[in-house]
C-alpha cells in the first residue's frame, strides 16, 4: 500500500465531544481533499457500523476537490474507552467519470492506492467547561417562549385591529347606504313638491280662467238687461 496523499481534517483522530454524551447523537465533520492530481474514489470504513454512522461512505473527488463527510456516534450506546475505536480512509484510482465509486471498488482486487486510520476519542463535557450551562438554557428557553407569547400577542392585535376595521368599513357602508336612501326620500318629496307645485299652478291658472269667463258673461248679462231697459 503506497503512502497516503489525501489531506483530511482533523488529521490525527475524531473526537466525539457532548454533555450528553451516549445520550444523543455526537456529530463530527470529516474534511477529506483530494491533493492529486487525479480522480480518486474514496471509501471511509469504521469499526462498528452499529456504533457509528459515517455519509456518505463512498464518493468520488476529482483533483483537488473536496468534501465534507459526517460521522455520526449515534445515541443510545454505552460510551467506549478512547482509543479502542477507529476510522478508516481509503482511496483508489478512477479516471473515469462514467463509472460510479461503489462499481470502481467493487471492481478493484488489488490493494488500496493509500489508506489513513484515525482513531477515535470520546469526551464528556461538565457544565461550564463547554457551551451554554442549566441556567443559560433556562434563561434561553424563558426568552424564546416570550418572544413567542409577544409575536402572539401581536398576531391577536393585529387580528383586532384588523377587525375593528372591518366593522368601521362596515358601519360605513351602512351610513353610506343609509345617505343614499335619505338623499333618495329627499329626492322623491322634492319630485313630489314640484308636483304639486304644478298641480296648483294649474288649477290656480284654471280657477282665473273660469274667473275670465264668469266676468265676461256678467258683463253680457249686465250690456243686455241695460239694451232691454232702453227699449
Amino acid at each position: 500500500m503506497n503512502d497516503f496523499n489525501l489531506t483530511v481534517e482533523p488529521n490525527d483522530k475524531i473526537v466525539f465531544a457532548s454533555k450528553e454524551l451516549g445520550d444523543e447523537p455526537v456529530v463530527v465533520m470529516l474534511k477529506v481533499t483530494n491533493t492529486t492530481k487525479k480522480r480518486q474514489a474514496c471509501k471511509i470504513k469504521c469499526t462498528s457500523n452499529a456504533m457509528f454512522r459515517i455519509r456518505p461512505p463512498v464518493f468520488a473527488l476529482n483533483a483537488d476537490e473536496a468534501i465534507d463527510v459526517k460521522l455520526t456516534f449515534k445515541a443510545g450506546n454505552a460510551v467506549p474507552d478512547s482509543g479502542k475505536h477507529y476510522f478508516v480512509v481509503y482511496y483508489i484510482n478512477a479516471p473515469d467519470e462514467k463509472i460510479a465509486p461503489r462499481v470502481c471498488w467493487s471492481e478493484h482486487k488489488k490493494e488500496p492506492a493509500g489508506s489513513k486510520r484515525l482513531y477515535v476519542d470520546f469526551k464528556q463535557i461538565k457544565d461550564g467547561v463547554k457551551g451554554k450551562d442549566k441556567k443559560e438554557k433556562e434563561m434561553a428557553k424563558d426568552e424564546k417562549e416570550k418572544e413567542l407569547a409577544k409575536g402572539e400577542k401581536e398576531k391577536d392585535l393585529a387580528k383586532d385591529e384588523e377587525e375593528k376595521e372591518m366593522a368601521e368599513g362596515e358601519k360605513e357602508k351602512e351610513k353610506t347606504k343609509d345617505e343614499k336612501e335619505k338623499a333618495k326620500q329627499e329626492e322623491i318629496k322634492d319630485d313630489k313638491k314640484l308636483e304639486e307645485g304644478k298641480a296648483d299652478k294649474e288649477k290656480d291658472q284654471k280657477d282665473d280662467e273660469d274667473d275670465e269667463v264668469d266676468k265676461e258673461n256678467d258683463n253680457s248679462t249686465d250690456k243686455k238687461e241695460e239694451e232691454e231697459k232702453e227699449e
